[in-house]
């Protein structure tokens, strides 16, 4: 039986993976069309038609450029998704909903509130000062200060609603100090730049965004739908009620301007989410966590609403747990579900991401207040990487042109989050989206895309979404711009980039992801107290090669033990699970627990990073007798020490012979093959060591280099139900190992022995120079200027050479070579060069290579005597170009840095 990997040696294309985003401004038809057809020769077949910019959204310059868009995409035989709104974020709706029903924008729930000292009888409360135009009161509550500053004590809340009248609370006030909080439904506050968008917890007004912007195009393109028209791109919906990304409920302060008028005091820190039809929500929300008589409290929600802010003992986390836990549940439903299902029904699918970054997807602000709720009505599991990926940034905080970057979040669990969720998801077939490349400014070349690439899908992305095409040049606009008008001197290259991007993702597609470790995320831990993010825990295991999925509470407590445990594994949809790992948390639901419990007591592994949970959400009496429970049937150790324990339990698919912290790899099941990816994630350090993979049934391994669609021979050794072959990865590189009864038949012996001759090799000579140094920019290319003589290399991007030169530079230089040196040679070896690089030997191409290693295979070229070298070296618009996306990181220099050597390869066997 054959697989993907087979019929892509038997010479089938990859299916396109690739979907840019293609902005508008307006522009000529002709100019559309020639950005499509560019699109269509670098091996692109599908585009997102970003709609932001575009000055006429849903008018008639809108409907134009899209007839023209279609027309041109049903000639190429190209699928087109559709943004969904003209504003970032989604959920504008063009202005039609702040327009035509400001009724259904966006409304939030505030606390102001009032000191008073007693015992004062007769006292009464101006609230109707507290109140703007447009705002309703929602009710009163006082509770007594414990601290003299903000906390307060929860079981002396009171509501005091009753006690209003013509806006005047008349009060009795009882001994002590006390708080009067006045809770407010308002259209004020919040985020500055969505105050006019739609409420994304509100189905009425989601309802709206549809009949506005999706039933507008389907009333036009219905024929489309399904063939031409793939579906609609939704970019990054949020609460909005904070500009932050740090919106903790119970949050003090946030970074934010709106409490009220400056030197105004008693206005709350920030507002909250709220819908009319809110309130009825979270009073069942509170009746479903109330237990006996240790349990939380009775009453209504309102009563409880000022501990969202403030502390007041044992009812906060639930009170903080019941409202985030559902206006999350709102929000996937009446957001992302009801446009999914909306295009679902019209045969095209919904895909986008929300807001991820540095912790947002677990918060309000700019967050949806849950990740995997969020993307839950998606056909595909989404996220992006704008800017927020490095080589080497790997830990700590770094500072961006959007503030501060949480390494550990970014690096090392922001793919997984989104990869888990579409692991876990029947619904998303395994398929993943990454929004990449954007914002990074004009230094952003093939070299770093590649790395990206890599970074992501070894982390679970099969489907990219290339940030941006834009028609417009100059373009300030969150550079790069791939084709930028031919501007940019890259462009000739990019297809080698997209047909290795289709080869990775197909080949990572349609089959089952292998990961032995299920970790939990932390959400709900969030809300209700002190926890540890997923990431430290995936951070750990990662560098110790250990592939893990993030799975939610929600999954966990909907399983059914019974039916998904076998053998000791949990499974997940096709994921089957060793081990389950808890990130430390002060508190999680009782749920949780329960479910945790039978697993454990099922045989599947459960282990408590740092320590147990001290409490539950609920607070009821009898979770001390749990606790006893979980000490008895699972595990706790140390973050640091979680790789060790696993290991010890049997929980890993690979073993190395030395620690290589800088290895990456995913394993993957399909059609009879099986396949292990492997990147090597430094820029600096090569990987060497050996690698023990769960297969001995007898089928020989070979390697398989996408980037080059080249498969080789590798040494290995099989024992019992292991094969162990030796892995030498050089920064920038990627292999996948295949199992597959076919692969043999892939290698050319004759070429290349194997996977280490190609690697690595012995020196045979230096070529030193002089070189002859011309230039050609991107629209001269390849008429090329004299430049320079140079006896040596070196960075031209320096000020007494060509520090402003954006384009391609030529290096010539020729060599003698002895017939036995000539017969022994059979590698051309660029070390260093910046970036792209493409050589000629005695006037025969020897191929392009757009990042490191940058090696050639020369045997058939090299001769006897006198011999020609042609070395072109491209860099990228940032020298002559640059944004202020690139003022906030080094950059790298210009031009063949060398050395240029000449060498023998030699082979290592195990």
């Amino acid at each position: 039986m054959g697989g993907r990997w087979k019929a892509l040696m038997d010479g089938e294309a990859a299916p396109g993976a690739i979907a840019p985003l293609f902005w508008q401004h307006g522009e000529d038809g002709a100019l559309l069309r020639e950005e499509i057809r560019q699109m269509r020769g670098a091996g692109i077949d599908s585009f997102i038609v970003e709609s932001r910019p575009h000055p006429d959204y849903l008018g008639d310059g809108w409907w134009r450029d899209l007839d023209i868009i279609l027309e041109e995409a049903r000639t190429l035989d190209m699928k087109v998704w559709l943004f969904d709104d003209n504003r970032f974020p989604s959920g504008f709706a063009g202005g039609r909903v702040r327009d035509h029903h400001p009724e259904h924008t966006k409304t939030y729930l505030a606390a102001r509130h009032i000191d008073a000292i007693g015992p004062l009888r007769g006292s009464s409360f101006l609230v109707k000062l507290w109140l703007e135009d447009g705002e309703r009161l929602l009710g009163v509550v006082a509770a007594k200060r414990t601290d003299g500053e903000d906390g307060i004590d929860g079981a002396t809340l009171t509501e005091l609603g009753h006690g209003v009248q013509d806006g005047v609370l008349y009060w009795d006030v009882p001994e002590g100090a006390w708080r009067v909080f006045i809770l407010v439904r308002t259209p004020l506050g919040g985020e500055e730049n969505t105050k006019d968008y739609i409420n994304p917890i509100d189905e009425r007004a989601v309802a709206l965004f549809i009949d506005y912007v999706y039933e507008a195009h389907y009333r036009r393109y219905a024929d489309d739908f399904g063939r031409t028209i793939a579906g609609f791109f939704t970019d990054e919906p949020r609460f909005g009620n904070a500009g932050s990304y740090d919106a903790r409920i119970g949050a003090r302060r946030l970074d934010y301007p709106y409490g009220g008028e400056p030197g105004k005091s008693g206005c709350s820190p920030y507002v909250l989410p709220w819908s009319d039809t809110l309130l009825a929500e979270l009073d069942k929300a509170w009746t479903g966590l109330q237990g006996d008589s240790g349990g939380t409290a009775s009453g209504g929600f309102l009563r409880y609403a000022p501990l969202l802010w403030y502390e007041g003992g044992d009812r906060t986390s639930a009170t903080r747990f019941a409202f985030m836990d559902t206006v999350s549940r709102l929000f996937g439903q009446n957001f992302m579900r009801q446009i999914g299902d909306w295009c679902r029904e019209r045969g095209v699918k919904l895909i986008g991401h929300v807001v991820e970054d540095n912790g947002a997807h677990a918060r309000l602000g700019f967050g949806s207040g849950h990740f995997f709720r969020s993307v839950s009505g998606l056909d595909y599991s989404g996220v992006d990487v704008v800017y927020h990926l490095w080589p080497e940034f790997t830990e700590g905080k770094f500072h961006s042109p959007f503030g501060y970057l949480d390494a550990d979040f970014f690096y090392w669990g922001l793919i997984k989050l989104a990869s888990s969720a579409a692991h876990l998801d029947p619904a998303k077939q395994g398929t993943t989206i990454c929004e990449a490349f954007g914002a990074y400014g004009w230094q952003e070349g093939l070299k770093l895309m590649k790395w990206i690439t890599d970074h992501i899908c070894v982390r679970g992305v099969n489907f990219i979404v290339p940030h941006a095409f834009s028609p417009k040049y100059p373009d300030p606009d969150c550079p790069p711009h791939f084709y930028a008008r031919g501007e940019n001197p890259q462009w000739r290259f990019f297809a080698e980039w997209s047909r290795y991007a289709n080869r990775v993702c197909h080949l990572l597609s349609g089959g089952r992801h292998s990961a032995p470790v299920a970790v939990v995320y932390h959400a709900e831990a969030e809300w209700t107290g002190e926890y540890q993010p997923f990431e430290k825990v995936v951070k750990e295991l990662a560098l110790r090669q250990i592939d893990c999925d993030i799975v939610p509470v929600d999954t966990l407590v909907a399983q059914d033990a019974d039916a998904a445990v076998e053998d000791g594994q949990w499974a997940v949809n096709e994921e089957r699970f060793k081990a389950v790992v808890v990130p430390y948390a002060e508190c999680w639901p009782e749920a949780l627990i329960d479910a945790l419990l039978e697993l454990a007591s099922r045989g599947v592994q459960v282990l408590f990073a740092e320590g147990l949970p001290r409490r539950s959400v609920e607070n009821r009496s009898g979770f001390s007798r749990k606790l006893e429970r979980l000490e008895r049937l699972t595990a706790v150790c140390a973050t640091s020490g979680l790789p060790d324990w696993l290991e010890a339990g049997g929980c890993r698919d690979i073993e190395l012979g030395e620690r290589e912290p800088s290895l990456r790899y995913c394993r993957y099941l399909r059609d009879g093959e099986e396949l292990y990816f492997f990147t090597n994630e430094s820029r600096n350090r090569i990987v060497h060591t050996t690698v023990t993979m769960r297969r001995g049934d007898g089928v020989k391994p070979v390697v398989y280099d996408a980037l080059r669609h080249e498969a080789y021979a590798i040494a290995c050794r099989s024992s019992g139900e292991t094969t162990t072959v030796e892995l030498r990865l050089e920064p920038y590189e990627s292999v996948f190992i295949v199992f597959s009864a076919a692969g043999d038949a892939y290698v050319d012996e004759a070429r290349l022995a194997d996977f280490a001759s190609r690697q690595a090799g012995r020196p045979v000579a230096e070529l030193c120079g002089p070189w002859t140094v011309s230039l050609a920019e991107a629209q001269s290319y390849p008429r090329f200027r004299p430049a320079a003589q140079l006896d040596a290399l070196t960075n031209l991007a320096v000020p007494e050479l060509f520090p402003a030169f954006s384009g391609t530079f030529r290096y010539e230089t020729e060599f003698e070579m002895e017939a036995e040196e000539a017969e022994s040679c059979d590698t051309l070896d660029v070390h260093e060069a910046h970036e792209t690089v493409e050589a000629w030997l005695n006037d025969r191409p020897l191929g392009i290579r757009i990042c490191p290693p940058y090696r050639y295979a020369i045997g058939e070229h090299v001769r006897a005597g006198k011999n020609r070298l042609r070395i072109e070296v491209t860099n990228t618009l940032a020298k002559r170009q640059p944004s202020v996306f690139d003022r906030a990181m080094a950059q790298e220099p210009s031009g063949l840095i060398g050395p240029v050597t000449l060498t023998n390869s030699w082979r290592f066997n195990l």
